[in-house]
């Protein structure tokens, strides 16, 4: 074998392969790099080839030109050639254009240029921005202090004193004319005791101390009388009236500095009531309704007093004075009546628990066993009628036609604390009847708040000869107290339209009924009230102001008051509103700090003012009432702990968020319609629907008002009788509905100043418009809280948009609502149609998850809002808690959640479907686990992994670029500013400090970002 030829060949083959292995690698690791030779060699030939034509052209263009000069003199374009020529050209044109109509290029041509538009001309893709983020100044300020033309006397007269404001200009200033001006120095004694009970004192300037004068001497400051306010007894006035003598007991007052005050004497209202009787039904009734709702609302229901404030008088001595005593037909009843009235001891409060009650009970219980002559009842009740009302034989036989007698076994009930159906008049002819109050609970200041228990309260024991139901009767309200029996009774009973009726025929048996009421008080209910004011606040003035003394404490009896904090800086914030039967200020008070904020009207108010000094006189003598304070004020904070909210957003939400006021509840709301074709009528009997499971609620028209109360009841002479109705229906139900007529007119103008809240309705799914009467409730209704609500038909299939335009038009709505409508509320139909239609709707119970439950709820202060909270894939099971709570019939009225959280809430409020939901979450996940495209979405980790581009176009692609104000349900998101270190809260399409516009989709994607991983932050 040839060694050597073998070697060479091996060298031979070991060369081939060294070269092949040369190759090969170099033409993988330079391959790029001659790929750009070839690039850059290619560009280099282009731009010599592009050079050199240029230079060419640019030769070939100067000899033109010279070419052109110098035969410019030799050719000439005559004027008919050049009309030739322009001719021919445009001749062309119209042949061409009219050979592509025919052959279809034009139609070509045209989608070229559509495209080329739609891409040159493309518009900017950001959504519209929410330019109204903060209400107008108005609505968080005190409006400016002014009466036109009311003299200066006058001006005080009618500010102090309530019953002023119902009294027409002429009479009002035929009083004036009696008033005298008394000049007190520092220290000098406006009333003593001793003095005549018989005057009206209104301090115009300086003030006035008020004493309360105990036995042992010692004296405790009432309250202090500053400019504009009254020393005055309103249980006196009726004294006066009725011909009784009272003088000064225990009621002095001071100058505290040199002061100059009104004196108005009480006998110049005689004159004004001879002359217009029905005024003095008016005035009483007035002075009643404020005993009911001021004096014994602020005893009973917030100071925890109840028997303190029935006077305890003689059995025997009313007995003695019983016309069962003076006219007694029957030897037998005479004999029964006298047996009872002779044993029952003459304590009034006796307590049906202790033993002796029961053995007096078992005394006086038993009736005679022989029959009882009905006729000889009957003319013993109606003798004692007309003895107590003070009435002529002229009024007997009305009484007698009228007249109900009727027998009651112990424990039966005769009338209903807080109803207004057995409201009766009711004279005790034998037995006892009591007087039982239950304690009444409630939230928190709402009476009763302490949370007792339902037991009876039993008060006081009504006689023989005595006559009870009168207070109830005369203020047209419901009674304060249950009227039980409490042995074997007889009664005579007349109802109050028997009364009215007798009003009218004599208008000063009101007198008589008002004395009986009033010598049931006892002599501290005269105190509280000469401390007690009863303060009516038009819309936009201020109960107090911010730094102001803390020296009382205010009830809302009826109205909206609003709570606003000023900073430092000069920022304003509403820290909360204050609707009926709320406490305000009572913290300040007790613990004698300024006032810490500046609280003002949001509509008329009427509200009880409760001064420090009467705080402090009845704890003194009622250590009761110090415990009753400890629960309302326990109660109070507890509240306040519960409802307190979360760091809000700077640019993302507005600098006081009205979302999260401490009480939203309203009980008057106003529905106004955007246009006349909205189905108003419709809309608010649907809302009743509603609400009418959550609690009494009361739908009111101008067709309802005037047929109840007469086709002329929005006259100016029937202003107090339309305000005291009106007041009533808002006393006896929960929430009151005023459907405003589609006109500016008086009952619309009505509507507006009752209103808590006024609710805007239009169509969602038509473009954005003003209604024409927007503008007046602007004007009219600056500080009311306004909600837009757009309806939408509950069959589209498309979501609500341009949320944000229909904002933008307004000047300021705190609140918006989508409400998908059933197909019965646009069906035309004549009004009696609708009403028949929904007395059939009435009968089946609402549903529960439908938008309109959702709405009442919101209304009441009744919604249920959910919290979606994060975990990354976890989050996938907050689907199937949505469906659990909608199985379990929770409804579900707004949403908030971060990361995963935020991305699940958002599709619920978007959806409000489980299915949809479901199927677009199961999409999303599978496209969040593509390995290919997280693979893509690699970045150098110097802050992060991944870029985020994938994420967010996951984010885009499942919800678009709809807006958070275009959701079916309120949501929000919270995300993190890690540059500021804060939290901020999305709640729409806010600017930021940058001026980049907030999607929707975009709030989704901050809350959900992990800002461990994301590459970017916020």
């Amino acid at each position: 074998m040839d060694i050597v030829g073998l070697v060479k060949k091996s060298y031979a083959d070991y060369g081939t392969m060294l070269k092949d292995s040369w190759y090969t690698v170099s033409l993988e690791d330079h391959r790029y790099l001659w790929l750009m030779k070839l690039i850059v060699g290619i560009a280099l030939i282009a731009s010599v080839c592009f050079n050199w034509r240029r230079r060419y052209l640019k030769k070939l263009a100067e000899k033109a030109s010279q070419l052109q000069h110098q035969y410019a003199s030799q050719l000439r374009f005559r004027k008919r050639d050049k009309m030739m020529f322009y001719g021919r050209r445009m001749l062309r044109k119209v042949k061409s254009i009219s050979g592509q109509a025919a052959s279809g290029q034009g139609r070509k041509r045209k989608a070229v240029m559509r495209f080329a538009k739609r891409l040159l001309l493309r518009k900017d893709a950001t959504p519209t921005q929410l330019l109204v983020i903060e209400p107008p100044a108005e609505y968080l300020e005190v409006a400016t202090e002014g009466h036109d033309r009311v003299p200066p006397d006058a001006l005080y007269m009618l500010q102090s004193i309530r019953i002023f404001g119902h009294f027409e200009k002429p009479v009002f200033l035929k009083l004036c004319k009696h008033t005298e001006i008394i000049n007190l120095i520092a220290g000098e004694s406006l009333i003593k005791v001793g003095d005549p009970d018989d005057s009206v004192f209104i301090v115009q300037t300086g003030q006035v101390n008020v004493f309360l004068n105990n036995p042992d001497g010692s004296s405790v400051t009432l309250k202090v009388v500053r400019q504009g306010e009254s020393v005055t007894s309103l249980l006196s006035f009726i004294d006066v009236l009725v011909g009784n003598t009272s003088q000064y007991k225990t009621v002095t007052a001071r100058a505290v500095e040199p002061s100059q005050v009104i004196r108005l004497p009480m006998f110049a209202f005689k004159q004004v009531f001879d002359e217009c009787p029905d005024l003095l039904v008016r005035v009483i009734q007035v002075i009643m309704v404020r005993l009911q709702r001021v004096t014994i609302t602020a005893l009973h229901n917030y100071l925890g007093l109840s028997t303190e404030y029935i006077q305890c008088s003689s059995q025997r001595k009313k007995a003695k004075n019983s016309p069962g005593h003076r006219r007694v037909p029957s030897d037998q009843v005479h004999h029964a009546m006298h047996s009872l009235v002779g044993e029952i001891r003459p304590d009034m409060l006796v307590d049906l628990s202790s033993e002796g009650t029961h053995n007096v009970a078992r005394r006086t219980s038993t009736l005679p066993a022989e029959p009882v002559d009905q006729a000889a009842l009957k003319a013993t009740a109606v003798d004692g009628f007309m003895l107590e009302l003070g009435l002529h034989a002229t009024h007997q036989t009305t009484i007698e036609e009228n007249i109900l007698i009727k027998e009651v076994s112990p424990g039966t009930t005769l009338v209903h604390q807080g109803k207004l159906d057995d409201v009766l008049l009711i004279f005790v002819i034998s037995g006892g009847l009591t007087l039982t109050q239950y304690p009444q609970s409630g939230p928190i200041g709402e009476p009763g708040a302490g949370g007792a228990d339902k037991t009876d309260n039993h008060t006081v024991t009504i006689y023989p000869g005595d006559v009870v139901g009168g207070l109830a009767v005369l203020t047209g309200e419901c009674s304060l107290y249950t009227i039980k029996a409490k042995h074997n009774s007889r009664v005579g009973l007349l109802n109050k339209e028997v009364i009215y009726k007798i009003m009218r025929e004599r208008p000063a048996v009101v007198l008589d009924i008002a004395n009986s009421v009033v010598k049931r008080l006892s002599p501290l209910v005269r105190q509280c009230d000469f401390a007690l004011d009863w303060n009516f606040i038009e819309s936009g003035r201020a109960v107090y102001r911010q730094e102001e003394t803390s020296d009382s404490t205010y009830i809302v009896l009826n109205g909206r008051l609003r709570s606003v904090a000023t900073h430092a800086n000069g920022k304003k914030e509403i820290v909360g509103e204050y609707g009926k039967g709320d406490l305000i200020g009572i913290i300040e008070m007790i613990t004698e700090t300024p006032r810490t904020t500046t609280v003002m009207a949001v509509r008329d108010s009427e509200l009880a003012k409760l001064p420090e000094g009467l705080f402090n006189a009845i704890k003194l003598k009622y250590p009761i009432v110090v415990t009753q304070l400890i629960s309302l004020l326990s109660h109070r904070i507890l509240g306040s702990m519960r409802s307190r909210p979360i760091a809000t957003s700077t640019f993302t939400s507005v600098p006081f968020d009205t979302n999260q006021q401490t009480q939203h509840r309203y009980s008057t709301v106003a529905i106004v319609a955007i246009s006349d074709d909205v189905p108003l009528t419709a809309f608010t009997y649907e809302l009743y629907h509603s609400l009418s499971t959550i609690g009494s609620t009361v739908r009111l028209t101008s067709e309802i008002v005037r047929r109840s109360l007469g086709a002329n009841i929005m006259e100016q002479p029937n202003e107090y009788r339309l305000t005291s109705w009106l007041g009533q229906q808002e006393d006896r139900h929960n929430i009151t509905l005023y459907q405003c007529d589609n006109t500016f007119g008086q009952w619309t103008q009505r509507c507006l100043r009752q209103a808590d809240v006024i609710l805007i309705v239009g169509f969602g799914d038509r473009s954005p418009v003003m209604g024409k009467l927007e503008r007046e409730i602007d004007r009219l209704a600056i500080r009311t809280a306004k909600e837009l609500v757009l309806l939408h038909s509950e069959d589209s299939s498309s979501r609500p948009a341009n949320t944000i335009s229909w904002l933008n038009m307004r000047a300021w709505v705190s609140r918006h609502h989508h409400i998908q409508c059933p197909k019965r509320m646009f069906i035309r139909r004549s009004q009696n149609g609708i009403i028949e239609l929904y007395d059939r709707v009435m009968i089946t119970l609402p549903y529960i998850h439908s938008d309109f439950s959702r709405l009442a709820r919101w209304l009441t202060g009744n919604s249920v809002g959910l919290v979606l909270g994060g975990g990354g894939a976890r989050g996938a099971a907050h689907v199937g808690m949505l469906k659990a709570i909608q199985e379990a019939g929770i409804p579900i009225d707004m949403v908030g959640g971060v990361s995963i959280g935020a991305f699940m809430g958002a599709l619920w409020c978007m959806e409000k479907n489980i299915t949809t939901m479901t199927q677009k979450a199961r999409e999303w996940c599978m496209k969040m686990t593509h390995w290919g495209r997280q693979l893509q979405d690699l970045t150098y980790p110097i802050t992060s992994m991944f870029t985020g581009r994938h994420f967010n176009q996951t984010i885009r692609s499942t919800f678009g670029d709809i807006c958070i104000e275009d959701l079916w349900i309120p949501y929000f998101t919270l995300t993190t500013d890690i540059s500021a270190s804060s939290a901020r809260i999305h709640t729409h399409g806010n600017v930021d400090t940058t001026g980049f516009c907030w999607c929707f989709w975009l709030a989704v994607v901050a809350a959900c970002l992990l800002h461990e991983t994301a590459g970017y932050s916020l």
